[in-house]
Parts: structure tokens; C-alpha cells; sequence
């Protein structure tokens, strides 16, 4: 029996027509191994288009599915159903609308399904329980054998709705029962840019309909309640001990949780105190110092606030933009600068902004991979990302708020030219949750 026939592959969408489109074109694209797979989308009674985009490609490709919802179920909730509902063969892939691919280590996947794997993470990380944890909370991180779908394991799914990841109740399963674990050496997919983290879970609900404690919750309260799904209390506490989330330790990222539940959810303590309970003694000496500090402290976490609601004229303005842009002029004199990053940051750096002391040769962005988008953006030439190799230019001036993961899938493709932000980054300000 070959692969195509052992793992069943499904999309959630919804609203993102845009970026389902670009995901198609990765997943069907004549280099991508699972090209030929059968792949169900669920359609969450999007409104946007999508309907047409998919129905468009159903149209080519006779393995695409369209089923649509008859009402927004949720984000949550339609991941429940592909788990639940759908599974059919012997493994299942999730897969998000809005992320990024590279085939290079499919074959292991593959290899890891020949010899009968539970679990297989398509991104790489450390074999501890605390890391595969982790990174199943991106849903798309892991292919699950169905066997492991238990009765009990649907109702924590369905239980866990409410703590934004009811797929953590598949790795739970396979970390209670010590099950086999396969980890990928290079990643095969990665998080694409969310436009709208701050409601992600309940977009386009009627909030004022929506209990304020769900309302108010957020990644780090959904997913420190989920870390009860597992069974044993001491794999519960080293998996927190574990947990670091893009920051040097967990201290910091006690940090900021509370300054997130401060700054953008008006400090509703029911999120902390979802938190603090979790904790194991020591853990929670680390909360409250951390309480504390945030508390008492003079920094200005207005940087916090107005670079996550993207509100970039005034957070620019904050940190004398200009001034840092001169200063990187200077440092860059006589360098030819490639930009990378076309969204809105990139609009109201360059539109309000005085770049013209750099070198700048183009500009960078997966939207300027169609022939449509030929030409120039803001009287910049646009380039490809698959053409970088045809440009010359000595350092890439990323104009995104995020950056890191782009870095890393640059690098593996082969450019190694020096990266630089091409934003004023204070990371006393930096959020991270």
C-alpha cells in the first residue's frame, strides 16, 4: 500500500482566500509530494470568496474535496470535526490556510509512516516530552496515526474547544501512552503571518454574545490549561519548566503573559489565576516575582500595545524611526539592500519614511511570484522570493514585524547574506505571547 493511500490530508479555512490560494499553489505546486494525496478543505461558511477559490481548484484537481460548513463552527471547532468526522485511512495531516512549505525532508515522513509511527512531527525539535508538546499546539506540526482517536480522546477535543487547542489532546494521548514519536530533522512546514491574532479564535463571532472568559483568553491561558491533559504531574510541571515560547526562560515569559493580560485584555485576572493554578510551587514563586516586577515597574509599555495592534505610525514615531534608518544608512553605505516584506508595515515605512540614503535594488514578497505582479511597489522593483538568486544585493532590510521564521527558511534555501530588521526593535518591548 503506498502513502497516498495510508495518509488523508485536511484544510481548514476560513475567510482567507488570499492565502488559501497561495497555500494551494505550495501543496499542489509540481514539486510537492503530496500533490496527488486526497485533500478534504473544510470550508468554516467562509464568506470572502473562498468558496469560488475552491471550488475553482476542485474543478483541476480531482483528489481536492470541498465541503463546506453551514455556519462558522470556529476555528477550534473545525478542527474537531476533520479529526472526528473525516478520518478514514490510517494517518491524518491538518493543515491551516495560511502557511509555508518546504518538501526537502518528506521522506522521512514517509519512512516514519513505513515503520508504523504514531506520531510524526514535521517539525523538527528536541525529543522531550515538554518541546513535541509544544509544538502540537501548530496543528499542522503533527501527522497522527487515527488509531490513537479514541472515544475519550474525542470528548477532551471537544472539551478543549474552549482552550483554543482540542488537537492537544491527540499529543496528550501520545505522551500518556508513551506511543512511538518521529521528529523530522528540517522542518517541513512553518507558521505563516497571521493577520489577526488578537481574534483569531472568535472571528467574525458577536463578541458581546461571547463569555468574557472566553472572550478575554489567550494563547498562553488556552494552553496552560491544556497541559492538564496530561496525565502524569510530573510530566505536567517539566513540560512547563520546558516551556519557553521564544524567550530565554520561563520567567520571561511569565513576564509577558502578565503584561499581555495587562496591556491587552485590561489585566482580567481570571487569565492569571487560569495560569497560576497549573503551576507547581516553585513555578508559581517565578509568577509572582514576575507579577511583581511588571507591577512595580517604570518601563513604558505603550511599545508593547501599539506594535501589536500594528498601529505602525505611532509606534514609529515612538522610536524616531528616521533617526534609526539614518543610522542604518551609514552602517550600510555603498551596500546594495534588497527589502523584504510588502505588507502594511511596509507601506507606512516606506510611505512616510526617507530611504533614499540606502542602496535599495527591490523588494522582496511571496505575493510577487505571479506574472501579475510584475513591475514595481512603491517605486521599488518587485522580486520574486524564487528569484532571489537572479538579484544582487549584499544585505537583506526586512520590513516585517516578524521576521525570524522567513530568516530561517531563507537560509535553508541557500542565502546567506547578512538580514537586518529595518524597524527599530527594543527587545525590553518585544511581545512575544
Amino acid at each position: 500500500m503506498s502513502i497516498k493511500d495510508k495518509l488523508q490530508i485536511y484544510l481548514i479555512t476560513y475567510n482567507r482566500a488570499k492565502n488559501l490560494e497561495y497555500t494551494f499553489e505550495q501543496i499542489l505546486a509540481k514539486d510537492s509530494p503530496i500533490k496527488d494525496f486526497d485533500i478534504t478543505i473544510l470550508n468554516n461558511n467562509s464568506t470572502d470568496g473562498t468558496d469560488e477559490l475552491v471550488n475553482e481548484y476542485c474543478s483541476k484537481y480531482s483528489n481536492l474535496k470541498h465541503v463546506k460548513n453551514k455556519h462558522n463552527i470556529g476555528g477550534n471547532a473545525n478542527i474537531v470535526k476533520a479529526y472526528t468526522e473525516y478520518a478514514n485511512k490510517e494517518y491524518i495531516w491538518l493543515l491551516c490556510d495560511n502557511d509555508i512549505y518546504n518538501w526537502d525532508s518528506w521522506h522521512e515522513v514517509e519512512n516514519a509512516i513505513e515503520n508504523d509511527f504514531d506520531c510524526i512531527l514535521t517539525k523538527t525539535c528536541k525529543d522531550t516530552d515538554a518541546e513535541i508538546f509544544h509544538q502540537a499546539n501548530f496543528a499542522p506540526a503533527c501527522i497522527f496515526k487515527t488509531k490513537i482517536i479514541t472515544d475519550t480522546v474525542i470528548a477532551n477535543m471537544y472539551d478543549n474547544i474552549r482552550n483554543l487547542f482540542p488537537h492537544l489532546a491527540l499529543i496528550a494521548k501520545v505522551i500518556n501512552d508513551k506511543t512511538n514519536v518521529y521528529i523530522v530533522k528540517k522542518d517541513i512546514v512553518n507558521i505563516g503571518v497571521n493577520p489577526d491574532l488578537k481574534t483569531m479564535y472568535v472571528r467574525d463571532m458577536e463578541l458581546e454574545d461571547i463569555p468574557l472568559s472566553r472572550r478575554m483568553s489567550f494563547w498562553s491561558v488556552g494552553f496552560f490549561n491544556s497541559v492538564e491533559l496530561i496525565k502524569d504531574r510530573k510530566k505536567q510541571i517539566e513540560i512547563i519548566d520546558g516551556l519557553r515560547h521564544f524567550h530565554k526562560s520561563l520567567f520571561d515569559l511569565f513576564k509577558t503573559i502578565v503584561i499581555y493580560n495587562q496591556d491587552l485584555r485590561d489585566g482580567y485576572f481570571y487569565n492569571l489565576q487560569q495560569i497560576f493554578r497549573i503551576l507547581s510551587f516553585k513555578q508559581k514563586l517565578k509568577f509572582i516575582l514576575a507579577y511583581i516586577l511588571v507591577k512595580t515597574s517604570r518601563k513604558n509599555y505603550k511599545y508593547w500595545f501599539i506594535r501589536y495592534k500594528e498601529e505602525w505610525e505611532e509606534y514609529f514615531k515612538t522610536v524616531d524611526e528616521q533617526k534609526y534608518i539614518d543610522i542604518l544608512s551609514k552602517k550600510l553605505k555603498n551596500k546594495k539592500v534588497l527589502l523584504y516584506g510588502a505588507g502594511l508595515l511596509s507601506h507606512v515605512l516606506l510611505e512616510n519614511y526617507d530611504l533614499s540614503k540606502l542602496n535599495i535594488v527591490g523588494i522582496c514578497d511571496k505575493k510577487f511570484e505571479k506574472k501579475s505582479e510584475e513591475g514595481t511597489f512603491l517605486g521599488y522593483k518587485k522580486v520574486s522570493p524564487d528569484k532571489l538568486e537572479n538579484v544582487d544585493f549584499d544585505i537583506i532590510l526586512f520590513t516585517l514585524k516578524e521576521f525570524k521564521k522567513i530568516k530561517q527558511i531563507l537560509k535553508s534555501g541557500g542565502i546567506n547574506k547578512k538580514m537586518l530588521p529595518a524597524i527599530k526593535l527594543d527587545n525590553k518591548y518585544v511581545l512575544r505571547v
